[in-house]
């Protein structure tokens, strides 16, 4: 099996590796060629840019210098002089000389005087028209006295030069003296528009009319000015050439109107890139050999753990199988079998059923030390105006905050003497297992759950209230003080004390939870939750009507009992959570229609945020709400409605209908559904016993467990589980059939 297992997860691998790294590989070099050739041409526009600026600046130098030549008063007095002077001709010659050598594209500058009919030639002297050599210039004066400040090209014998005439100016006129200077062109091509001496490069300037200026001509520079776009100040393009694809990038100048024009062949750029794209192929397929080597050493000591695995399974544990998969399959079942639950969720089950079963204690003491300590103290952290952060933040992000209040809580309590395990309800308080050695009072434990409730408002902006209890043995029944603790850290809006409450608060205001009216009490909280706005004003009118026929103490008392009352049943809505406490918050009002008018505002305020509740757009809110409860207590055996209800301050009666709606089932159903949901789960994927499943799943009896379980399966849950091993075996024996072919 492991043999063909190698080679197929070699041939797999191998197969892989060719349809990524060829088709990348050709990718690769196709997107490099289209880069280079587009680099190639990007740069040789730079280049040919920066070259027209430079000759427009060299040119521009050039006139200025000659109009500088022109306008000197030994120039300006040899050309008006009606006469010869020996000494004029002679320091006429040394300046000419002197402006000519202190700039080298110079090559030779001619003088003319037409009052005298005389010209001095920077290389001959002083000569007559008649015998000056360069004839076709004085012709070229004589005929066109100048355009403004053009250049253009003369010819001297085979030799030919870049020719200034001055004066330039834009209306042309008759003048006695010129100045003409020669430049030469080799020079200047050399300095202005000479490449990297390639051979594949063809660089020139043209004039307006497409006459070649600097450079050299040939075929391809004809047909690369034929197809240069009129209008258009640079740009590039592809030509096919008689030596075949060439690169032509152009640059139009200012002053004078030139265009400088670069043509590359493509033919060495393209036989270098394609040496380098075999270059990128062969090294890609050599990788691609060494990948494949590496899959097939790498497949062949990958599986053969596999076998020593499945030898030690069945040799320690007698694990059975049709093969090394299957061997290894019932294995991880049986690990799986140790481990069903994670630890709060055993946690969980613990606190809302009160005693810890085989199982969980199992379970626990494997994942935690809490059961190693003798004692431990029951810790509720309850978050105060959970309504407004409930309607702040949405459901996950409350968990979020939860879940750094627990890191806190971990970070500051846990120490070496004593474990900590944080414990989420999914509603609005955190509860805190703290395992101690001794049942003594414990004040640096006090201390440190004030310091906890102080780095919670600091780091996360919450106010939050916390009742300890004193020290319990582990076999006690934790349910009841999880509900005491969580009922003392409602005393905080009766005494406005901030503090750490400890199981003494809990005696000390017990009469307060022993109302003298409880009927008219739970009469008013039945009608504010359904919304009958009149009918709860009227039932105010006529208790306070009541009230006012009592003694003072007797009516502060009374207050008391009804706030306390109506806070805790609308802890979520209750404006009083911000004010530091029931008593303090009665302090405020001078007279008692003054406390009338505030409850009536606040409960009328209450009727309206609980309508909004019931709006179209949370009731998705509310059944998500509402369903992640029942999941959080599927453990718990007394979870009902009305607990549910309390949750997310609704009537239980509301609650029934909403999710009746939503689901087109009873609340109590679904209810049911998740605890058999449960028991499937354990069923299937742990070994253990079905007395201790109905427990963990919320049961209260057996015989209810087993005749729900029966109805909805139609089998026992001793039926159900054999069911489902054959499933499984049935699917090992195909998958083992399966690889062997």
């Amino acid at each position: 099996m492991f043999r063909s297992t190698s080679w197929r997860i070699f041939v797999i691998s191998g197969i892989f590796f060719a349809m990524t790294i060829i088709p990348f590989s050709l990718f690769l070099a196709n997107r490099f060629s289209h880069f280079a050739y587009s680099q190639v041409g990007t740069f040789n526009q730079d280049r040919i840019d920066e070259m027209a600026e430079r000759v427009e600046y060299i040119l521009a130098k050039l006139k200025w210098y000659s109009l500088t030549m022109y306008e000197d008063r030994t120039v300006q007095n040899w050309m008006y002089a009606s006469a010869d002077n020996l000494l004029q001709n002679a320091s006429t010659m040394r300046v000419l000389t002197k402006y000519l050598s202190n700039e080298p594209y110079n090559e030779t500058a001619y003088l003319f005087s037409f009052r005298k009919h005389e010209v001095i030639d920077s290389k001959v002297g002083l000569l007559s028209f008649e015998e000056f050599a360069d004839q076709p210039m004085l012709q070229r004066i004589e005929r066109t006295p100048g355009a403004f400040l053009r250049y253009f090209d003369h010819q001297i014998g085979n030799d030919t030069y870049l020719a200034l005439q001055l004066p330039s100016a834009p209306v042309q006129k008759n003048r006695d003296g010129y100045l003409v200077v020669l430049f030469d062109k080799k020079e200047l091509q050399k300095h202005l528009i000479s490449g990297d001496e390639r051979a594949d490069t063809l660089l020139s300037i043209v004039d307006d009319r497409g006459r070649l200026i600097l450079g050299e001509g040939d075929g391809r520079l004809e047909e690369t000015i034929d197809n240069i776009q009129t209008g258009q100040k640079r740009g590039s393009f592809e030509m096919n050439s008689a030596g075949g694809k060439a690169f032509v990038n152009y640059a139009r100048m200012g002053s004078p109107e030139w265009t400088i024009i670069s043509v590359t062949e493509m033919k060495q750029f393209r036989e270098k890139a394609g040496a380098f794209k075999t270059v990128i192929i062969v090294c890609s397929l050599l990788l691609l050999v060494a990948l494949l080597l590496v899959a097939y050493w790498n497949s062949r000591r990958f599986v053969g753990p596999f076998r020593r695995l499945a030898d030690q399974l069945q040799r320690k544990l007698g694990v059975k199988g049709e093969n090394d998969y299957g061997v290894i399959e019932q294995g991880v079942v049986m690990l799986r079998d140790h481990y069903p639950l994670i630890k709060t969720e055993y946690l969980r089950q613990w606190l809302l059923q009160g005693r810890l079963s085989d199982g969980a204690r199992a379970a626990i003491a494997r994942e935690s030390c809490l059961l190693d300590y003798e004692w431990l103290r029951l810790a509720v952290i309850k978050i105060d105006s959970y309504y407004e952060i409930s309607e702040r933040y949405d459901f996950s992000s409350r968990k979020l905050l939860k879940y750094a209040i627990g890191n806190i809580a971990e970070e500051l309590l846990g120490t070496a003497e004593r474990t900590i395990e944080v414990v989420d309800f999914g509603t609005d308080h955190l509860v805190v297992l703290v395992g101690t050695a001794s049942s003594l009072p414990d004040p640096e434990l006090t201390q440190e759950l004030k310091e906890l409730s102080r780095q919670v408002s600091r780091y996360v902006k919450l106010d939050v209230t916390i009742a300890v209890s004193d020290g319990r043995r582990v076999h006690d029944d934790l349910r009841k003080v999880y509900d005491d603790m969580n009922e003392l850290t409602l005393f905080k809006f009766v005494s406005g004390d901030d503090k750490i409450y400890v199981e003494q608060d809990f005696e000390r205001y017990a009469d307060l939870q022993a109302p003298i009216d409880s009927a008219v009490h739970e009469s008013l909280i039945q009608t504010i939750r359904s919304g009958k706005e009149e009918k709860v004003l009227a039932m105010l009118d006529e208790v306070f009507t009541r009230l006012q026929t009592m003694k003072y103490t007797e009516c502060q008392f009374q207050l008391k009992l009804l706030l306390f009352a109506i806070v805790k049943s609308f802890s979520k809505v209750m404006s009083i959570q911000s004010v530091e406490g029931i008593e303090r918050h009665l302090r405020q009002f001078a007279t008692l229609t003054e406390v009338r008018e505030w409850l009536k505002e606040e409960t009328g305020r209450m009727i309206r945020q609980l309508s909004d509740k019931k709006g179209f757009n949370r009731k998705e809110k509310l059944i998500g709400e509402i369903i992640e409860y029942v999941r959080y207590h599927t453990h718990d055996p007394m979870l009902s409605v009305d607990d549910i209800a309390d949750h997310i301050a609704l009537s239980a009666k509301y609650v029934r209908q909403l999710f009746h709606e939503h689901y087109g089932m009873p609340l109590s159903n679904f209810i049911l559904n998740e605890r058999l949901g449960k028991v499937k789960e354990l069923l299937e994927q742990t070994s253990m016993q079905i007395t201790e499943i109905a427990e963990q799943s919320g049961f209260q009896t057996k015989s209810h467990f087993f005749t729900a379980f029966k109805k909805a399966t139609g089998m026992t849950p001793s039926q159900y589980r054999d069911s489902k091993a054959g499933e499984r075996m049935e699917r090992t024996r195909q998958i083992a059939g399966n690889s062997a072919n």
